[in-house]
């Protein structure tokens, strides 16, 4: 180990990538223009590898390579990086021209960009630039000190499997992805027609093309083997068999098979892969603790509060509309403010408020609005908004903000769970209820509305040791704020397939984040 460490120190002193790989054209490893000269990213590194090795060959154990190439398969098939993928269909050619030489410097340099990226990949600045903006096809830094020097033990111990599997997530969550992965894999090249319908197909029906559902609602990896085979009909066994299907994918779980449903049942099996790849490989970002923690999935319209290991409360959310996503982000909650006043944000004064008081002045009086100078306290800071001459007004320059008072109209609702952040996204309750009742719930202007927000709020001062009756008298007045013994991390990830209680469940892409394109029928 003390020989490895003396290597690592000497790779900081070389840096000529030509003259590193040189030696393996002498030893007739590399042809002088070899194109694997080319792929190499790490030149110096694998030379001192090679030279520690006593320049054999690594990868001669089937199994490991096996280990390394699936993990690249299925980042190819997540499709954010053309990096990745390159070496990918490089080293399958190389392997099976058997130019075994060639094979191991691109295995052992690509091992090493497998290990910067997964490092990496949990960070949440790179992983969102990953997952969600842009793809990854430049060059990664080195890996750290540790990886690298695991990686020389794992050489001279024989497990690069397990230097592999160390790297790669090993929660219940990224294991089953992967494993719905592999089995649809095996359906990859089979050529199964859309399933199509006339109309509503509802339980008793007669059904054409039984057998084509039945394949399709399989490829959400259903257990179909209780559904009767001597039928023709659209029969209790296969309605309740769509029934979960609906469920895991978002649907109502009615059993009658139409346009949504359809959507979904001919949703392209490589799609099917890239959203399982995907989203196992953003896992990485995602805590895998849940002692005290909040998440609030986007694309489930899902919030989950953690209390010492157990879920407590879930709660249906509203989130961002599209054009004001709610952002993927890790903030902390660290107090509850009971009967809030709202802060309107300017973008949300200026492109939706200003617009309705100039159709309409009594527009301000009607939502219990207020124009103030400043946020602050200040002597005369309130604006009287009959002063304004409102036709004239242009909202891009408008001079003044604007706080809604508190209350059962207010914006915020009855109760605002505090999380300070530069991006003033916080969770909140709502008086419009009635947005609860839909299926996909993408409506507020980027912060999270919260169903039951009274039940969340007596169950976030229970668990915190707060009685809520000392603030019993306190409910009435405004920004009455409560601070928590212990502030709460805030997860807000962004999941479209995630496993959970036994299944893989899967939700559409409403920002459009997920880098492939649909091609549900």
């Amino acid at each position: 180990m003390r020989k490895c460490v003396s290597i690592f120190l000497m790779l900081m002193i070389f840096s000529s990538g030509s003259l590193a790989l040189e030696r393996f054209v002498k030893m007739d490893w590399l042809e002088p223009d070899s194109f694997v000269a080319s792929l190499i990213q790490y030149p110096e590194l694998v030379d001192q590898i090679y030279a520690e090795n006593d320049y054999q060959l690594i990868w001669f154990d089937s199994k490991h390579n096996s280990y390394l190439e699936s993990q690249l398969e299925i980042i190819e098939h997540a499709g954010f990086s053309s990096l990745f993928s390159r070496q990918l269909a490089h080293m399958r050619k190389l392997r099976e021209n058997s130019q075994w030489f060639e094979y191991d410097l691109l295995a052992t340099d690509t091992m090493l960009l497998y290990m910067s990226y997964a490092e990496r990949a949990a960070s949440s600045d790179q992983g969102k630039e990953w997952f969600f903006q842009h793809s990854l096809s430049g060059k990664l830094p080195t890996p750290s000190r540790d990886a690298v020097l695991s990686f020389f033990v794992a050489i001279e111990v024989h497990q690069l499997d397990q230097l592999v599997n160390a790297y790669t997530p090993s929660s219940q969550g990224y294991q089953q992805l992967v494993s719905s992965f592999w089995y649809l894999k095996q359906y990859e090249h089979i050529d199964l027609p859309l399933y199509r319908i006339r109309k509503l197909v509802k339980s008793g029906d007669t059904l054409e093309n039984r057998d084509l559902l039945i394949q399709r609602l399989q490829l959400a990896n259903l257990d179909a083997s209780t559904v009767r085979t001597d039928v023709s009909w659209y029969d209790d066994t296969l309605v309740k068999l769509v029934k979960e299907f609906q469920s895991l994918h978002g649907l109502k779980p009615d059993g009658v098979i139409g346009p949504a449903t359809l959507s979904w049942l001919n949703l392209a099996l490589n799609d099917r892969l890239a959203m399982l790849a995907l989203n196992a490989e953003r896992s990485r970002m995602w805590p895998e603790q849940r002692d005290t923690i909040i998440m609030v999935n986007v694309p489930s319209f899902d919030m989950k509060y953690w209390y010492l290991g157990e879920e407590v409360f879930e709660s249906k959310v509203v989130v961002g509309r599209t054009t004001r996503k709610t952002p993927v982000m890790t903030t902390k909650l660290d107090s509850l403010i009971l009967n809030p006043t709202w802060n309107v944000p300017r973008k949300i004064m200026v492109e939706d408020i200003l617009p309705q008081v100039v159709q309409d002045t009594a527009y301000l009086e009607k939502q219990n609005i207020e124009i103030i100078k400043s946020w602050y306290s200040v002597p005369d800071n309130t604006v009287n908004p009959e002063l304004i001459d409102w036709n004239s007004i242009n909202p891009n320059t408008f001079p003044y903000k604007m706080r809604q008072q508190s209350g059962q109209s207010n914006a915020l609702g009855l109760y605002k769970f505090n999380t300070p952040n530069p991006r003033a996204i916080f969770l909140h309750d709502t008086p419009s209820k009635h947005l609860f009742g839909k299926e996909t719930r993408a409506f507020s202007s980027g912060c999270v509305r919260v169903e039951n927000a009274d039940q969340f709020a007596s169950l976030l001062l229970e668990t915190q040791g707060i009685d809520a009756m000392e603030h019993q008298s306190e409910e009435m007045s405004s920004n009455h704020a409560i601070p928590l013994k212990r502030r709460i991390p805030v997860h807000i990830i962004y999941q479209t397939v995630w496993y959970e209680a036994g299944k893989v469940h899967y939700r559409d892409d409403v920002y459009r984040y997920d880098t492939f394109s649909y091609t549900k029928g």
